[in-house]
């Protein structure tokens, strides 16, 4: 079946040639074409200028009539010059060509300012002197069970360069209570007032001695709340508005270089503003009149800028009143005690903390412990517009050369900026102040400085660029 054969082998031949084709392609542009073309003014004119030399005769001056007006004028000269003697305003300042725009702030110093006596307190209050060379802050109790018997204290340092460690305390000045409020008057370097926790308020002249006995202003039975100057207020004369937890405002006016003071006007908000105690009966308890009760507890207050008589107050239940010094209604079994709530504004669910009229005065900014910041039209009693926080703001402060940007501390570690035109915060220019709430927070305007005080008796002094948040 299977048989055995051999067959030749079988071959075939390549394919590949050994030639092949090439072929030659060239590729020439089309030629450019240059041209030259000149331009020249087609007419010149020149002009000249010259003066025409004229002989000035020699003016006569009468050297009696100067030698009267030198002394008329030097004691007032002098006296403007000693009184800003020792002012260090313009100690720091260094003009910056080509300064490169930056909205960082650089910190001075920081140290804590609490004495071993004082270890249980914390930073309430802070101020600026008018001529921004130094600085007042007080003390609180963090904590008060009932009435405040703790002795405090105010104290000065002299802020003198940029470049300087924490500054030691110039003059210390005691006080029999906490202090809840202070304010520099806005002209008069040497004038300083205090609002205590026990309703006092203290009057202080430091231009010869800081530890001169102090004014005392009485009236109140609560702890003051509010504490402003005013210059426009009474025709030009210094005014004082103090108000209180007690519900009361009382506008103080200074005469005599500050040695006289009179009250000018007695206000109260009358707790029958508060929507809760609408159906409430005459009083209580039925034995009292209105004037004898407390009214609605006023947290913080601020005039309009643009008439000096209308203010807006905010109280620790919310609400949002309307005022005017002028408003002429009495209250009930009083003469001299006046109601000057003229309209009611849409209300907070949380304590006011803050209020601040723009510089324009048609816009007004709240805060309060609901977590929200809220801007207000003058003559529209819904808010305009409502700004989240995460923390509570329990106080609120414009920045120096731009009224249109807030800063707002409290609760937390960072101090927040926020724009009112676009309602959102200026998230490059955050200031941490190392872990600890922050008490108070004051702008020095004059020299760029910003203090920040906390609930640990810690002082901090920042730089801020000029150009910060312009």
């Amino acid at each position: 079946m299977f048989n055995d054969q051999s067959s030749g082998p079988i071959g075939f031949s390549s394919q590949i040639l050994e030639q092949r084709s090439q072929g030659t392609v060239s590729i020439q542009t089309e030629k450019v074409v240059c041209q030259e073309l000149g331009c020249q003014l087609v007419q010149r004119n020149d002009a000249a200028s010259q003066t025409v030399t004229q002989n000035k005769s020699m003016q006569h001056v009468d050297y009696d009539k100067l030698a009267e007006f030198l002394k008329r004028v030097s004691p007032l000269v002098m006296d403007e010059l000693d009184e800003m003697h020792g002012s260090t305003a313009l100690d720091d300042y260094q003009p910056s060509i080509g300064e490169v725009p930056s909205a960082g702030a650089k910190l001075l110093f920081k140290f804590n300012t609490l004495d071993e006596t004082d270890l249980d307190k914390k930073i309430s209050c802070i101020s600026w002197s008018a001529a921004g060379g130094t600085l007042a802050l007080s003390y609180s109790a963090t904590y008060h069970d009932t009435w405040c018997d703790h002795v405090s204290r105010i104290k000065f340092y002299n802020i003198t360069t940029e470049n300087q460690s924490a500054p030691a305390s110039s003059t210390t000045l005691q006080v029999n209570a906490c202090v809840t409020t202070l304010a520099y008057h806005p002209t008069e370097p040497s004038i300083l007032a205090a609002g205590l926790f026990n309703g006092d308020v203290l009057v202080c002249n430091l231009k010869e001695d800081k530890t001169s006995c102090p004014i005392q202003l009485g009236g109140h039975s609560d702890s003051l709340s509010v504490l402003q100057w005013h210059l426009k207020l009474l025709n030009s004369a210094s005014t004082l508005v103090t108000a209180s937890r007690d519900g009361y405002i009382f506008i103080h006016k200074f005469i005599a270089n500050f040695t006289t003071v009179e009250l000018h006007r007695r206000l109260k908000i009358g707790k029958e503003h508060n929507p809760m105690e609408k159906s409430r009966p005459r009083s209580v308890s039925g034995r009292r009149e209105r004037a004898d009760e407390c009214g609605l507890s006023v947290t913080a207050l601020d005039f309009s800028t643009k008439d000096p008589t209308t203010f807006v107050i905010g109280t620790s239940c919310g609400g949002l009143y309307q005022c005017s010094i002028d408003h002429d209604a009495p209250i009930e079994g009083t003469i001299d005690t006046f109601d000057p709530v003229v309209n009611d504004y849409e209300r907070h669910q949380g304590s006011i903390t803050s209020v601040m009229f723009t510089a324009l005065g048609d816009r007004f900014v709240t805060s309060a412990t609901d977590k929200e910041i809220r801007i207000y039209n003058v003559m529209q009693f819904i808010s305009w517009h409502t700004i989240l926080v995460e923390d509570t703001s329990i106080g609120l402060s414009w920045v120096p050369g731009n009224q249109e940007i807030i800063a707002a501390f409290g609760a937390g570690q960072t101090i927040t900026f926020y724009n009112l035109e676009t309602c959102k915060s200026v998230t490059n220019s955050l200031l941490d102040n190392s872990s600890k709430d922050t008490s108070c927070l004051k702008f020095n305007t004059k020299r760029d400085l910003l203090a920040i005080g906390d609930t640990y008796g810690s002082l901090g002094v920042w730089k801020l660029s000029r150009n910060a948040l312009r």
